[in-house]
């Protein structure tokens, strides 16, 4: 069926009726890494679903949010009593909206599904799901009024620089049981570089920012809906997730006088590109303004890997980790997440990498590391597809940032594995934890602080990457693309499934065949 077959063919909704309030359920799908049941309650990811709950009517809906990295795996026994259910979730987690679909759907609810899988590719989307959304959070409005109406379309349309003005609903965190230790706000949507690697610009292809009053409504909505004694009430922290806090200079410095003239915000930090730092006037009117934190996107300290991917806002004459240092100086925290490479870098380089990280006070260690990820619909990915350098029997499920997801490496499959799974799940084998443990303590001295806030956030940074490691442990073997080792949600189905719905639900979507050729669904793509 044609994009245009599908957006004309209607979901079989009738008007609901007016006479009850309506149940409405927000799932953000998840699926861990290490392929387990265990929760994360990473602080970061609940913001997708206020945003969606938000936009549903609370007049004639009861909104319920759902956060599989919080709450643990949705229990389809718990499906049946919802009028409509909200999806979401990362390419990764694909096939768990699939999966939650097919129990949704057969309770009777109508299933609405947005995220990266289906901005960049509707029509595959809609095979799965009632209603498809493609691009930002905007339609959900649309998607409501249409339901309420009984005139539901298959797919809606909102580029995700399109922000409409409303009023987000920080009390769904509360009254669903997410308890992050900060605020989390958004001024701003989108990114204006093209690293190649990056899902952003394939999916929203510009930046737009919110107006500044409703920036200020947001966090003044954040603080007054958190529990009364709680941190998030009496220190308030906020940190504004946008994906290019820096991408307006305009932008940012209005928003930061109001963080610096706020009278309750206690701190707050952003996500910023690299080559802020280079800005020393900048960082220091940043830091006046009560920032203490940034999280940049350095990537990498490899130069020959920022240039393959694009990463031009990271190649300046400057030494990164000089600037690194004199931004920490002024009291701005620095963290940032690092990646490798493995058609490009052997075990040995990746090894010296992290060493040489673990040996430099001015740096703290990564936040998180990762394996780059061929992501569906990227530049990196159309060329990867089409050079036959993506593994065989690659699946969505494969692009977690742990897999090697490659056939063409620059090192053996075997010494990668080890070493994936040495860094993922014992990385002090790498760098030992007497190591770690001298540059946490010589960086809470080199800051020079007293404040206890300051030593917590430059330890903090540095442990957690290791720190998840061992809460969270993996099933994995291999961690080689196409691994036998899959999530139990897999196999959570009634024992007479059809072979239809079992492949259309709970098969992992393949993204290559056993030869390493595109799976049909990307043919005609790229």
């Amino acid at each position: 069926m044609s994009l245009d077959e599908i957006e004309q063919s209607v979901p079989p909704v009738t008007k609901p009726p007016s006479g009850r309030r309506l149940r409405a359920l927000v799932i953000c799908a998840h699926l861990r890494p290490g392929r387990t049941w265990l929760r994360s309650r990473h602080f970061m990811q609940p913001l997708t679903g206020v945003h969606i709950g938000s936009l549903i009517d609370p007049q004639r809906f009861d909104v319920k949010l759902h956060h599989e990295d919080w709450h643990g795996p949705f229990d389809p026994a718990w499906a049946a009593g919802y009028d409509i259910l909200f999806l979401s979730g990362l390419q990764a987690d694909f096939d768990r909206m699939r999966q939650l679909s097919y129990f949704f759907r057969g309770a009777g609810a109508v299933v609405v599904a947005g995220g990266s899988i289906p901005t960049q590719f509707p029509e595959f989307a809609a095979q799965f799901f009632d209603v498809v959304c493609a691009g930002g959070v905007d339609s959900v409005r649309q998607v409501v009024a249409d339901y309420l109406a009984g005139r539901l379309a298959r797919i809606y349309h909102s580029p995700i620089t399109r922000i409409d003005d409303y009023k987000l609903d920080y009390s769904l965190l509360t009254r669903n049981g997410i308890g992050v230790p900060i605020h989390l706000v958004e001024s701003s949507r989108g990114c204006s570089f093209r690293c190649s690697f990056c899902v952003i610009p394939a999916e929203a292809g510009g930046h737009a920012t919110y107006r500044l009053a409703t920036v200020r409504q947001t966090i003044d909505n954040a603080i007054a809906t958190s529990p009364r004694f709680s941190l998030r009430r009496l220190l308030p922290m906020v940190f504004l997730f946008d994906n290019n806090f820096s991408d307006d200079r305009d932008h940012m410095l209005a928003v930061a006088e109001m963080m610096r003239t706020h009278p309750v915000v206690r701190g707050w930090g952003a996500l910023v590109t690299q080559n802020v730092l280079r800005d020393r006037a900048l960082i220091a009117r940043l830091a006046a303004s009560k920032c203490r934190g940034l999280f940049v996107g350095l990537e990498s300290l490899d130069r020959a890997f920022l240039q393959r991917f694009c990463k031009k806002q990271n190649l300046g004459r400057e030494n990164v980790i000089d600037l690194i240092a004199a931004t920490e100086a002024q009291g701005v925290m620095v963290g940032y997440g690092y990646l490798f490479d493995p058609r490009f870098q052997t075990v040995e380089e990746m090894t010296a990498q992290i060493r040489m990280i673990a040996a430099t006070d001015a740096l703290s260690m990564p936040v998180f590391i990762s394996l780059v990820s061929p992501l569906a619909g990227t530049e990196a990915f159309w060329e990867d597809l089409a050079a036959g350098r993506l593994a065989p029997n690659l699946r969505l499920r494969d692009l977690d940032g742990e897999t090697i997801a490659y056939s063409r490496l620059a090192d053996t499959q075997t010494r990668l594995s080890a070493f994936v799974r040495q860094m993922f799940r014992e990385p002090e084998k790498i760098i030992g934890r007497g190591k770690l443990m001298r540059k946490v303590i010589r960086r809470v001295l080199r800051s020079g602080s007293f404040n206890p806030v300051d030593w917590y956030i430059r330890a903090a940074c540095s442990l957690h990457f290791f720190s998840w490691a061992h809460t969270y442990p993996s099933r994995r073997i291999t961690y080689l693309a196409g691994e036998n080792v899959l999530d139990p949600q897999y196999d959570e189905h009634p024992p007479d499934l059809s072979e239809e719905d079992r492949a259309r639900y709970f098969e992992p979507i393949a993204v290559t065949n056993a030869v390493g050729e595109p799976a049909q669904w990307l043919c005609g793509k790229a």
